[in-house]
């Protein structure tokens, strides 16, 4: 009696789990099999696979969006400001890290478009100034890079000191998705 339970509860609840899994989840399996197997190279490349094709499927967003001292050298290569206040007449510099959006192949190579619009907004979101189309990222490579970052610097001087809002739009001109960000800042 106990047998029939447990393989009627398998049958209703795991094999539908199992079922439903799907490539992702397909190719971490693969992975780690890889790995067990003392395959390190070929359970990275995998797994890569596996990021690449949650890239496609996900919406294009903002995993990481920060002030910082100065602009970053390269993806994850920064330092962020100790805080968000800024004297009058420094300059915003912004370290983004998009994700999701369209790659598309072209003469060998990879391609993507990026637009960055901003806007400068009191804290309750009333929008004080603004500029479409200010950052333009424009990437090519060998291979659909997930390790994306951009660095924007925008000068403000003239803003009076108060608390602002800095609202960027991230623009995905292949794939026609768009994103907002938005941090908070004061100019003492």
């Amino acid at each position: 009696m106990f047998r029939s339970i447990v393989f009627a509860f398998a049958l209703v609840f795991v094999l539908p789990l199992t079922a439903a899994a799907g490539p992702i989840q397909d190719k971490a399996a693969s992975a780690e099999a890889a790995l067990q197997q003392g395959e390190g190279s070929k359970a990275i490349a995998l797994l890569r696979e596996a990021v690449e094709q949650a890239w496609k499927e996900a919406p294009i967003s903002v995993q990481k969006a920060l002030f910082v001292s100065a602009p970053a050298d390269g993806f994850g290569i920064y330092n962020a400001r100790a805080d968000n206040v800024f004297p009058a007449g420094e300059a915003l510099v912004v370290y983004l890290e998009p994700v999701g959006f369209d790659w598309k192949q072209q003469d060998g190579l990879f391609m993507s478009l990026l637009t960055v619009d901003f806007d400068l907004a009191s804290p309750d979101g009333k929008v004080l100034a603004g500029q479409k189309g200010f950052g333009k990222f424009d990437f090519k490579s060998h291979v659909a890079n997930t390790e994306y970052m951009a660095n924007l610097t925008l000068n403000i001087s003239g803003a009076p000191a108060a608390d602002y809002l800095l609202v960027l739009t991230v623009n995905d001109e292949l794939g026609g998705g768009s994103t907002k960000v938005s941090l908070p800042f004061s100019i003492k």
